[in-house]
């Protein structure tokens, strides 16, 4: 092998080689060059087959800010919270907005944002939903029952039972799942029909205002307000 490769260019080197190996069978040449540049410690920038490499990791720690704070208050502390829509709408809703806050791809949290009046219509969805309730007053639909919701207050239903979440005012939710679809996926929620609502008699009871019914539309035609109907 020619000295006059020291100090040449990896591009220089492997035009010295090929054509030094010329003679030898394309499969035997390659095999051979590979030889020769990891000798001279020139494999990686050749290109030759390198060692596997771990998969890219998570960073170990994700942070964000989700609420300001307002400081203590004796021994309260005061969290403030924007009530507003968020920049991106929420898959299969009509109104609902939201900001994604983190995710691993395997667990995240979003804050939602629901005017008043909107809401989820009844739904499943991959794996299962933290719902920390941040401001105004909303409600769960599940298993025949609709009922309040208020801030200070964290509910989960499991994602493969249909369940509904509506807003009596403006409503702030901080959601966390697992495992995590971004806000816009339509892998974020499955519609269904509002009969999976219903108790396994029949029937739905708003217990905001004591009213039972065998629909939404006569829920609503019996005066109630909160029948998630409405949002479809």
């Amino acid at each position: 092998m020619s000295d006059t490769m020291h100090g040449l260019p990896t591009q220089q080197v492997i035009e010295v080689l090929t054509e030094e190996l010329h003679s030898l069978a394309p499969a035997e040449r390659e095999a051979k060059a590979v030889e020769l540049l990891a000798v001279l410690g020139l494999a990686k920038a050749a290109g030759a087959p390198r060692p596997e490499e771990p998969a890219t990791r998570p960073a170990p720690l994700l942070i964000c800010d989700w609420a300001a704070d307002l400081g203590l208050d004796g021994t309260t502390q005061q969290l403030g919270i924007d009530v507003a829509p968020g920049p991106t709408r929420v898959s299969k809703t009509a109104a609902a907005t939201g900001r994604s806050l983190l995710s691993s791809g395997q667990m995240g949290a979003d804050i939602l944002h629901v005017p008043a009046g909107s809401g989820f219509a009844p739904h499943t969805h991959p794996g299962d939903h933290l719902l920390f309730v941040l401001a105004g007053t909303g409600t769960i639909a599940v298993a025949g029952e609709i009922v309040e919701t208020r801030p200070g207050q964290v509910y989960m239903v499991e994602g493969a039972i249909t369940h509904a979440v509506g807003a009596v005012t403006d409503h702030m939710i901080l959601a966390v799942g697992a495992p995590h679809r971004h806000l816009d996926s339509p892998e974020r929620q499955n519609l269904t029909a509002y009969t999976a609502l219903l108790s396994e008699l029949g029937h739905i009871t708003c217990r905001l205002c004591d009213i039972r019914a065998s629909s939404g539309e006569e829920l609503a035609a019996k005066g109630c307000p909160h029948s998630p109907h409405r949002f479809g």
